[in-house]
């Protein structure tokens, strides 16, 4: 970079850096009262016209006149494009979910209608977290929440029995169209703090001499990069030859980890190339950035193609991981078409650099960046179309079982089956076939939010 645009960078971060400390400007008098929603809305108002991907199509409003600030906020958003910025009143809760601490049970579930034109549902566990409350009670892949607290789930009462932090659980199973009720209960506690840990599976499958590999994971979380790294060695050292990378539940994550997780699966002979360009607003311009890919010979799988298994809560990340790699190699897709979501966010507080110094506990997570793989051939408008289709509402076996419905399709694919035959044989018997829509955005708001770190000071 020469040093006409270093200067230039330069400025830029003094101008955000003097928009980030505006609170804090002269802020040795303890006493100062705390920022008003005016105060808030000018928060809101400088951040959002220098960060703002789309800063050039915000409306024109008088901030001062605005009594709401998270409604001033969601003003301020270019709809229909942007579906993911937004604001909190609570930061240290922000930071915790992006640090994978939450206050949870430790399952993940899907929700059912039991039947056409009833309002009864039943919760299906996916998976459960390691060291969780849902673990130590036994709980398992398949388990079917018919009851909590002894009464029925329906589409009315399911958001306030599942949040409840103590829950008296009844399982079920289905025989013949019929529910069965199971016993005994199993009482579930949330946990205040509980550590998700996103790898949540990973296993070797023997292919007549030719190893396979298998890793489930969850979210991207910088704190988990060096475990991730450590699964890798693992297959590397094993000799394994194919990735199955099973990003079903993946709704997104840090841009850093995803990154990580790139350069040790692309081929080795790519190593330097653009993995993803960085497109920021004409104030940001001069951050504009091309992340490469950085290989690590002791991880680095040095794959030709990779099978990856997606529902539509893939997503950011998880889709960057897709398209990133598709220009350098095979990348073969199974399952359901992604969320589609091409864009990263920044957490920005009144004062990124100094935490401890914050006026209030407000921060906004806008829209800064568009993310464009090497030729940029993606269709923003709508999310990645799989190779071969498969519903996700079959849960036959654990996650990383060479038996489980999706894994035993990309193993028979690896194996040059076609995939008419694998659709037969993989059939779902007792799978579910109603989805309970919109429950989990309810549940869980944050769903589908990838984000960037340290890309501006």
């Amino acid at each position: 970079m020469n040093f006409d645009k270093r200067l230039k960078n330069y400025a830029l971060i003094l101008l955000l850096f003097a928009v980030g400390l505006g609170f804090n400007a002269c802020d040795d008098n303890n006493d100062k009262p705390k920022p008003g929603h005016s105060d808030i809305n000018k928060f809101i108002y400088d951040n959002m016209n220098v960060l703002y991907y789309w800063n050039e199509e915000m409306p024109n409003i008088d901030y001062r006149k605005e009594g709401d600030s998270k409604e001033y906020f969601e003003k301020l958003l270019k709809k229909p494009d942007d579906r993911w910025s937004f604001i909190t009143d609570n930061i240290k809760e922000l930071e915790d979910y992006f640090a994978g601490i939450v206050k949870s049970p430790g399952y993940s579930i899907q929700l059912y209608y039991l039947e056409e034109g009833s309002n009864q549902v039943v919760a299906i566990v996916e998976f459960v977290y390691r060291d969780s409350p849902a673990e130590e009670a036994g709980l398992q892949r398949g388990d079917i929440i018919y009851k909590i607290n002894g009464e029925e789930l329906n589409d009315k009462n399911y958001i306030s029995l599942l949040s409840l932090e103590s829950k008296t659980i009844t399982l079920a199973q289905i025989s013949q169209g019929e529910l069965i009720e199971l016993s005994p209960t199993v009482v579930v506690k949330d946990l205040e703090d509980l550590k998700q840990h996103p790898i949540v599976a990973t296993s070797i499958i023997d292919n007549g001499g030719s190893k396979i590999a298998y890793l489930a994971y969850t979210s991207f979380i910088a704190g988990y990069d060096d475990e991730l790294a450590d699964v890798f060695r693992d297959f590397k050292a094993e000799g394994v030859k194919e990735l199955v990378l099973d990003l079903r539940y993946n709704s997104g994550g840090s841009v850093s980890s995803a990154h990580k997780l790139v350069n040790m699966i692309v081929p080795a002979s790519e190593n330097g190339k653009p993995f993803i360009n960085e497109r920021y607003n004409s104030v940001l311009s001069e951050l504009d950035a091309t992340l490469k890919f950085n290989i690590e010979e002791e991880t680095n799988l040095n794959l030709q193609r990779l099978y990856v298994l997606t529902t539509e809560r893939t997503a950011s990340a998880s889709e960057m991981v897709i398209y990133g790699l598709a220009p350098y190699m095979e990348v073969i897709q199974i399952g359901a078409t992604t969320h589609g979501k091409y864009y990263a966010s920044v957490t920005w507080t009144d004062n990124n650099l100094e935490p401890e110094k914050r006026r209030h506990q407000w921060a906004i997570q806008p829209i800064i960046i568009k993310s464009e793989n090497v030729d940029n051939s993606i269709d923003y408008s709508k999310g990645l179309a799989p190779d071969y289709e498969l519903r996700d509402n079959n849960y036959n076996s654990d996650l990383g079982d060479e038996d489980e419905y999706f894994l035993a399709a990309a193993i028979s694919l690896i194996k040059g089956e076609t995939f008419e035959a694998i659709s037969l044989k993989s059939a779902p018997g007792e799978g579910f076939s109603n989805p309970l829509r919109g429950f989990r955005e309810k549940i869980d708001p944050l769903h589908g939010t990838m984000w960037v770190e340290n890309s501006i000071p």
